[in-house]
């Protein structure tokens, strides 16, 4: 079976290599399925090389569509959606595409266009929900939710789900939510997929855990705190830094690192008296690993809101997989009720003074065992079954 993945992405992204590439590589090392990676961006020639470069590595056939930046972005974006079908029905034509798998919004859309055609050729679709993209835009990044532009959004959406043959979400609470709005009827098309980590990349390290310590001078007896991703207001770095400050104040033996690609702008929002305690570093993705390796402590917090039900992140399992214990923010889609119960982990209800008297006790935990958490909630087998399982009668 050929498998058309569709995504629509800015100039820099990593989700593809980081998530998908190593997914799409085992399912095809596990399975008879061949996939195809169609990417509309506007990344530069030099992102497009490299990114096709890493697919053929795990022998995914990569395409990338241009996506318009003139006379304005929202004009250019226009006009590439426009064509954007017919690019989307020319390749599956010239590649015999057996399914295909639209991820979020936009690219639900030019698959949309298609529906008549591809219902006459039988070619099931599976969406790839992605969370709730829609909401956490309404959260987080000023859309409104009355507006025009978000109601065409929501519309786009609701009619994916409804015509899809497939929906893949993170979490079961985003199916609950989804079956609410589109009918109990859809319910056998819903399947929750894992966003599985490799083990043999995020694993547990002495030699290269020593190297990086020495290397950002952090001694053997320090707790070394570890935060990874993006930032933004949705993160809560102050909530992290006072959380922090806390511990500090208890015990000097702490230090905080943050591994994010804007240093600068990290960097302005560190209070003066953290400032010694605090390090911030822009590493490559093949290093990432190593720093994980090095420190003792993964954080994953989130400001409360209703797109939190959809969220699998993926930073949790590479924490958990190299042996860390993690904090992380009470209501991420499935992960209290599935970590609540494991000495690992640490759901956060602004419990500052539990939090403490846990983070004393992770040091009785085996990194073996922290990690054998990782591998049974998010380990790259249980996604390699969960998609196995979601596509496999399609």
């Amino acid at each position: 079976m050929n498998i058309l993945f569709i995504s629509w992405d800015s100039d820099q992204t990593n989700y593809l290599e980081n998530l998908f590439f190593p997914i799409f590589q085992g399912l095809q090392q596990t399975t008879t399925w061949q996939f195809h990676v169609m990417q509309f961006s506007w990344a530069e020639a030099t992102e497009v090389d490299r990114i096709r470069l890493l697919a053929e590595a795990s022998g995914i056939r990569y395409t990338q569509v241009p996506v318009s930046r003139r006379p304005t972005p929202t004009v250019g974006s226009l006009r590439t959606l426009s064509t954007g079908s017919r690019k989307i029905k020319d390749y599956l034509l010239s590649h015999n595409i057996d399914c295909l798998m639209p991820r979020s919004t936009l690219p639900a859309w030019m698959v949309l266009r298609l529906t008549h055609w591809l219902q006459a050729r039988a070619l099931p679709v599976v969406f790839d929900a992605d969370g709730f993209p829609i909401q956490e835009r309404i959260d987080f990044a000023g859309l409104k939710s009355g507006s025009l532009h978000c109601r065409w959004l929501k519309q786009v959406e609701s009619r994916m789900v409804q015509q899809a043959n497939r929906v893949l979400t993170r979490s079961e609470k985003a199916i609950a939510i989804h079956l609410k709005r589109s009918g109990e009827g859809q319910g056998g098309k819903f399947y929750r997929v894992c966003n599985g980590r490799n083990p043999a990349v995020f694993r547990p390290n002495p030699a290269i855990r020593n190297a990086i310590r020495q290397e950002l001078g952090v001694s053997d007896s320090t707790r070394l705190w570890l935060y990874s991703g993006s930032i933004g207001p949705q993160y809560l770095v102050p909530e992290m830094l006072q959380l922090f400050w806390s511990c500090y104040q208890e015990n000097p033996l702490h230090r905080f690192l943050f591994l994010v690609r804007n240093r600068e702008s990290l960097r302005t929002s560190i209070p003066e008296h953290l400032k010694q305690l605090v390090l911030i570093e822009t590493v490559p993705f093949s290093r990432v690993p190593d720093y994980y390796a090095a420190a003792d402590l993964g954080i994953s917090l989130r400001k409360q809101a209703p797109s939190l039900a959809g969220l699998a992140p993926i930073k949790i399992g590479e924490y958990l997989l190299s042996g860390l214990p993690v904090l992380l923010s009470e209501g991420i889609g499935d992960l209290s009720d599935l970590l609540a119960r494991e000495k690992a982990c640490f759901i956060y209800r602004n419990n500052t003074t539990g939090f403490q008297t846990w983070l004393d006790q992770t040091k009785t935990l085996s990194t073996k065992d922290i990690r054998a958490v990782g591998e049974r909630y998010f380990g790259l087998q249980q996604s390699l079954e969960d998609y196995i399982h979601a596509l496999q009668h399609c």
